[in-house]
């Protein structure tokens, strides 16, 4: 008998009989059918077959059984079957599979050998494949007619690679779930517990026909109405690319949801997958879509989800590794970086976008050295896939056809131009050179101000002119999650309650975070960031017109670079139109940051991919390491800010296994330099985990290197 798994007693950890171990003929048979109903979501389900049965041949070698029996040698399982498929299909077919197949546990490979790295070729090559104990895997034919073609792009390196991918991810996926069955039933019988399209339509058709039913007795409400019913309206339109350019107020979060349901419905699709620049918006939208639809309906997959204490069954920790759920909110770096993943782990989830609606909020930050080939992988999914793309947004940036192949995206609203005059609810104006005594004169004379300016150190010099009374507040990302909202709620209250409240901060407060001030300063930055700061004046309407104030530092010089490049665009902008956030002077900013400014595809990547389309020859691995939305080379420190905290770090302290504790620590963590973290171990206070997991060693409440007015300050002294 061959055999795919072997199982231990949970106790006694003793192998059991071979009676109830894994048949490999089942496993294979299993994947099969799992990764064929996958893939046949994009048209290739006996593509998915073939790699199902064909995945683990390797595991028919003797060598295998004895790794079950508990040999401590290593059996390479995976290369036989890839030099299998290569060697019963046609040429480039045969490689497609084979991708998937040799990197189905440690990741696709790259084609070529790279330093330690060894390609796929080079696998292949020194391969002498035989008949692996005279067992041969039921093969189907590959009847290549029923392979469905590309359809034609400037970039076929990106259809091809991403048909590897969705392969993979077919495969990897159908692997996991046969294995976690065998091995978990109670963990498999938790799965596909959300509702579907049809039922979260239905629960939202209440929600809906209030919203439709609400009095048109202002402005506000009126553009509120206009913005639901275009949504409702190109909901009824086939598959494709669309932009939804609506202010902030204009009730977009309800009417995109309003749109994905209807269309979804129209055209016979999945899922819907909003994805958003920051978790903080993903906590307000995700709250917003379950108080419509329910608390079980939608799937959170971000960073600060911390997992439930029984880990195993946690339904929407399953539901995270693989995006089954109907309704998924996640960061733009989960979806574009999984896009281009090599990682199985990551690269899982991908099949299950087949099918569906993805909403693109806030696209306008979408980082511009890899906009191209974001936008490629977003013009290949709707064109390959069935998915269809909103890219939903304030200030919407100007695409150019090019970038999607010459496709135009349909704008969702009528008049854009109307709708941001109607909703128009600040006042913007360039003040010039301040200087931070200047400012603070200028702040402190207000009952609530807030001022967002580019840099941390800046942001505490300008606190401590402040004075230190009750309503001052200063926010940035020193202060660990936990902390910083603590704050903002304190903040929210006293802006409900009419009380004094000053905030300083950095720009993480920009977006996602729902607070009103009638007036607001921003340091001068790109025309993005200054609408997002708009957002926070006047939000609700509650004076006639809101004051939004942009300046110049003469005391701190603006950072180098990108900050410098956007704040000379928005100079630009400013000399040519009166309002700097009309429709007009957007499209004119983008323009010149697209045009003027950084390269689109910084990283080459849809050259490289490109010039190996014809012999599918991809370098997946190197691709992964190049299509990073945040490149950073920061480490966490955790900061053990509340009780709940410090009784984590004792249980990581004495777990066996103190990484499963990296969620949980997500919310109090603060992100530094390397040459930081050195600083605070040459001060004493680094504690460390597991050789891996850095913490403070004081009390988050204490005025150590971490108090409450500035959050982390490992030279408190100094400004930073």
């Amino acid at each position: 008998m061959l055999y795919a798994h072997s199982k231990r007693d949970p106790i006694t950890k003793e192998l059991l009989p071979k009676e109830e171990w894994h048949l490999l003929t089942e496993h294979l048979e299993e994947t099969a059918k799992k990764a064929a109903k996958h893939a046949g979501y994009f048209n290739c389900a006996e593509l998915g077959r073939i790699l199902g049965y064909a995945h683990d041949y390797g595991k028919a070698d003797p060598a295998f059984l004895k790794r079950l029996e508990g040999s401590n040698q290593y059996v390479d399982h995976k290369t036989a079957g890839a030099v299998l498929v290569t060697q019963h299909y046609p040429s480039l077919y045969g490689r497609l599979l084979a991708y998937a197949v040799y990197g189905h546990h440690g990741g696709l490979p790259d084609h070529i050998s790279r330093g330690s790295s060894v390609g796929l070729d080079e696998a292949l090559k020194n391969n002498k494949f035989s008949i692996i104990n005279n067992f041969y895997p039921t093969i189907p034919p590959l009847v290549v007619e029923s392979i469905p073609k590309r359809i034609k792009s400037s970039n076929p390196g990106i259809s091809f690679s991403l048909l590897i991918r969705m392969l993979y991810s077919s495969l990897v996926d159908a692997d996991y779930l046969d294995t976690e069955k065998y091995f978990s039933p109670e963990k498999a019988s938790l799965r596909n517990k959300f509702p579907t399209i049809d039922e979260m339509s239905a629960t939202f058709s209440t929600t809906l026909t209030d919203l439709l039913a609400k009095p048109l007795n202002s402005t506000l409400a009126k553009s509120r109405n206009q913005v639901l019913k275009c949504c409702l309206e190109a909901a009824q339109m086939p598959t494709g690319i669309f932009t939804l350019t609506v202010p902030t107020g204009g009730g977009k979060t309800y009417s995109s949801l309003a749109f994905a349901l209807s269309h979804a419905t129209q055209n016979n699709m999945r899922r819907i997958i909003y994805g958003l620049p920051f978790t903080s918006i993903i906590e307000q939208n995700a709250n917003v879509f379950r108080s419509a639809l329910g608390k079980g309906a939608v799937l959170e997959h971000h960073s600060n989800i911390a997992a439930s204490q029984d880990d195993e069954i946690d339904i929407n920790r399953l539901a995270s590794e693989n995006w089954e759920a109907n309704l998924v909110v996640t960061t733009n770096v989960e979806l574009f970086e999984s896009l281009f993943a090599a990682k199985p782990s990551r690269a899982r989830k991908l099949h299950n976008l087949a099918g569906s609606i993805i909403i693109l909020d806030e696209a306008q930050m979408l980082p511009s050295e890899l906009l191209r080939p974001s936008l490629a992988a977003l013009k290949c999914l709707s064109a390959d896939y069935g998915v269809t793309v909103v890219l939903c947004t304030a200030t919407q940036p100007a695409i150019h056809p090019d970038w999607l192949d010459g496709i135009t995206p349909v704008e969702i609203m009528d008049n854009p131009m109307k709708l941001y005059s109607d909703l128009k609810r600040v006042r913007v104006e360039f003040i010039g050179s301040q200087s931070d005594a200047e400012l603070n004169k200028m702040i402190s004379s207000q009952h609530q101000a807030l001022c967002i300016v580019n840099t941390r150190k800046h942001a505490q010099a300008l606190f401590r002119r402040l004075a230190q009374q009750d309503g001052n507040y200063h926010l940035s990302a020193l202060m660990c999650p936990v902390h910083r909202t603590k704050i903002i709620d304190e903040i929210k209250i006293r802006l409900k309650n009419k009380q004094p409240c000053v905030v300083i901060s950095t720009s993480l407060l920009e977006a996602g975070v729902d607070i009103d001030f009638p007036q607001v300063y921003r340091e001068i930055a790109g025309i993005d960031s200054i609408a997002q700061a708009s957002g926070r004046c006047n939000r609700e309407g509650t004076v006639n017109v809101g004051q939004v104030f942009i300046f110049e530092s003469t005391d701190y010089a603006l950072p180098r670079g990108w900050f410098s490049r956007m704040a000379g665009f928005t100079r630009m902008v400013l000399n040519r139109y009166p309002d700097p956030l009309m429709p007009d002077a957007v499209s004119y900013f983008f323009q010149l940051c697209y045009e003027l400014d950084t390269n689109l595809d910084e990283y080459n990547i849809l050259e490289n991919l490109n010039a190996g389309a014809n012999q599918l020859s991809f370098q997946f691995r190197e691709v992964a390491e190049k299509f990073k939305f945040i490149n950073s080379d920061t480490v966490p420190i955790i900061i053990p800010f509340d009780e709940k905290c410090r009784e984590l770090v004792k249980e990581a302290q004495s777990s066996h296994y103190p990484c499963s504790y990296s969620q949980k620590f997500q919310r109090y963590s603060v992100s530094i330099t390397p040459r930081e973290l050195e600083q605070i171990r040459a001060l004493g206070k680094l504690g460390i985990i597991d050789k891996k997991i850095y913490y403070l060693m004081e009390d988050g409440e204490g005025n150590g290197l971490y108090n409450g007015r500035f959050g982390l300050s490992i030279n408190p002294d100094k400004e930073w």
